[in-house]
């Protein structure tokens, strides 16, 4: 019997996963191994940052010079005011990682950690139309692209306190499903879950893939590492995680 996943209360669309920045200290590999393997349209913006438009998803940015232990992905969560925002988030337990600031041609952004002291991002940087809604690719959900940026995954260790912080301050609908995971759906963009069991691993996008033991021996030609081996969950899907030429960890979803 394949295992189903509960639905999850969608959310109120207003708060979306608006970019994710991923870790790329060796940036010209990780640039050329995402738009290789992954068809990521991949645009230098400076010698340390590189912006990327995956087939489907968020938009995505690739950093270098990211000190040791920083997450190797940061999700940036799309909101009117960034510090209108920052302030309420303060004010729910959270703190400020990083003041808001201004990049040219992309907006205001600012980082901070929830009370359990998972980096985020906040963005007023959004498409005029919004993103469309997309359902975890599990089960009998709908399939995105392949390459596209099609969930993430979240370091929460208090389990009651998560669905509190981020369904008040952003309107995300959330769900326990199997033990130590909580899944979550802004409403509108991708979705994912929370897992309070690898704080060593605190922020993992996910990519699909049609077929995902071929395109990780793909990625092990590339210049990737295979981590462990394909977890196959009939009925639900097939998961896969590596780490790409920078050594930052990311996962693959798969039918």
């Amino acid at each position: 019997m394949g295992f189903e996943m509960p639905q999850v209360p969608r959310g109120s669309g207003e708060h979306p996963i608006a970019l994710v920045v991923v870790t790329a200290n060796n940036l010209a590999a990780s640039s050329t191994f995402y738009s290789k393997l992954f068809g990521w349209q991949v645009q230098p913006f400076s010698a340390e940052l590189a912006g990327a438009i995956a087939p489907g998803g968020p938009p995505a940015a690739l950093r270098s010079n990211v000190p040791a232990g920083f997450p190797g992905m940061v999700p940036y969560i799309g909101v009117r005011d960034v510090d209108a925002m920052l302030a309420r988030v303060v004010a729910a337990g959270g703190t400020i990682e990083r003041a808001a600031w201004t990049l040219p041609g992309v907006g205001k952004l600012a980082r901070f950690k929830d009370p359990m002291g998972t980096i985020y991002g906040l963005t007023d940087a959004q498409p005029p139309g919004g993103f469309p809604h997309v359902p975890m690719p599990l089960g009998p959900n709908p399939k995105p692209p392949a390459g596209a940026i099609c969930s993430i995954e979240m370091h929460a260790a208090d389990e009651t306190a998560v669905p509190r912080f981020f369904g008040e301050l952003f309107g995300w609908g959330t769900i326990a499903t199997m033990p130590q995971y909580i899944a979550f759906d802004p409403g509108a963009g991708v979705g994912g879950v929370f897992q309070s069991h690898t704080p060593s691993l605190p922020a993992l996008p996910y990519i699909f893939a049609t077929d995902v033991e071929a395109k990780i021996a793909e990625i092990e030609s590339a210049g990737g590492k295979r981590v462990g081996q394909p977890m196959q969950m009939p009925g639900f899907g097939c998961f896969g995680y590596f780490q790409d030429p920078s050594g930052t960890s990311m996962g693959l979803i798969g039918p």
